[in-house]
């Protein structure tokens, strides 16, 4: 699988990248300076200084009895366009198949996370948000007369859009290897069905309709969510490889499930400064299409007009590059507070059916310990 052999690929390079990195004991004036700003940094959790994972891994670090740490996460999702497999697919190739093409979508999410070290090496964490959707998408000629064209249109683009709380994450973190310069961190978690798979907004039915599923801000299943983090220092660069995946244990209640979730990145980061460092991380992700379908969205005028509403159209491989920056602040008070922002965008899509295409992922954030 192409994928699997990205992923492979940065991984090896990440391994191989510490050969090349300057040793600590050979920066003593360097380790000296920071000995101070790294103690303090430990204190609180097991980030090794700044040398935490980017912002995009959320189970790289522990916090010692009875730190705490509160992160919010402003996300922003991008995507244009449409594949067909890994093929770029033109709104002619779609109407071939549907009346409707995706144009754009954009998704963003508020995320709230909270970690409190309940021993040394053991770290629990709890995180929800609330997600906003918009979506336009352009319609055939052919569709005129259809129904739901009295909705509120601009030209031949049908514009809809959702919001609403998403679903809960709570997790359990162990830190198996306790050492100074590199950590091992198994993650156990439960997703909760906290969002909606209820929401409702404009369809080619006309507007107060309930729409298809990426739209919606929840799976309404329960997911076991299990993870492994590596992470390691060398100095002034560090590194780390996480895998993990989003199970879903149960139908929802219109009688679906979105798909398994597969996901695996390496990192690697150099800190230029006390307070600065830069990332680079590879994420591959593989998603299970989705089993049974909502009775609404399987109505035969929504399977042949709109590809959202097929789950034939959903699941595939991607793969992902990221770019990043740390920075912690050093000034009194301030000192606790770390923040932090990621932009990735693709490298490679190969998507099951005919899907709208990622451009772009934004991620910034701030967090607090205390």
């Amino acid at each position: 699988m192409k994928i699997l052999k990205i992923f492979l690929l940065l991984v090896g390079s990440i391994i191989a990248m510490p050969g090349y990195a300057q040793r600590e004991d050979a920066t003593p004036k360097a380790a000296l300076a920071n000995t101070k700003k790294e103690a303090a940094c430990d204190n609180v959790c097991g980030c090794a200084g700044n040398t935490q994972a980017p912002l995009g891994i959320m189970t790289d670090h522990i916090h010692n009895k009875g730190r705490w740490m509160l992160t919010y996460t402003y996300s922003s999702t991008m995507m244009q366009g449409n594949n067909i497999g890994s093929m770029k697919a033109s709104d002619d190739d779609v109407f071939k198949n549907y009346m409707m093409a995706p144009e754009t979508m954009s998704m963003q999410m508020h995320m709230v996370m909270a970690m409190y070290g309940v021993t040394d090496r053991l770290t629990l964490m709890g995180m929800g948000g609330y997600m906003l959707s918009d979506m336009s998408m352009n319609m055939s000629g052919n569709m005129t007369g259809m129904p739901g064209m009295t909705m509120q249109m601009g030209g031949m683009t049908m514009l809809s859009s959702s919001s609403g709380f998403s679903d809960t994450r709570l997790s359990a973190l162990y830190n198996f290897a306790n050492g100074a310069k590199h950590r091992i961190i198994g993650s156990l978690g439960i997703s909760l069905p906290t969002g909606t798979v209820r929401a409702k907004g404009t369809t080619m039915l006309g507007d107060n309709q309930r729409l298809p599923y990426d739209m919606q801000t929840g799976s309404g299943s329960y997911s076991m969510v299990p993870d492994v983090t590596y992470a390691r220092k060398y100095g002034l660069f560090y590194c780390g490889v996480n895998v993990g995946a989003d199970l879903k244990l149960n139908y929802n209640s219109l009688g679906y499930k979105y798909g398994n979730v597969y996901h695996g990145s390496a990192w690697a980061g150099y800190r230029f400064l006390p307070f600065l460092s830069a990332t680079i991380r590879g994420e591959a992700v593989h998603t299970d299409k989705i089993s049974g379908s909502d009775p609404v969205s399987a109505i035969p005028v929504y399977q042949a007009n709109d590809p959202t509403a097929n789950t034939a159209n959903y699941g595939g491989s991607v793969a992902n590059l990221y770019t990043g920056l740390n920075f912690s602040l050093m000034k009194p008070v301030l000192e606790k507070f770390r923040l932090m922002v990621e932009y990735g965008m693709p490298l490679y899509q190969n998507l099951n059916g005919t899907q709208m295409a990622l451009k772009s992922n934004l991620l910034a954030g701030v967090q607090y310990s205390f």
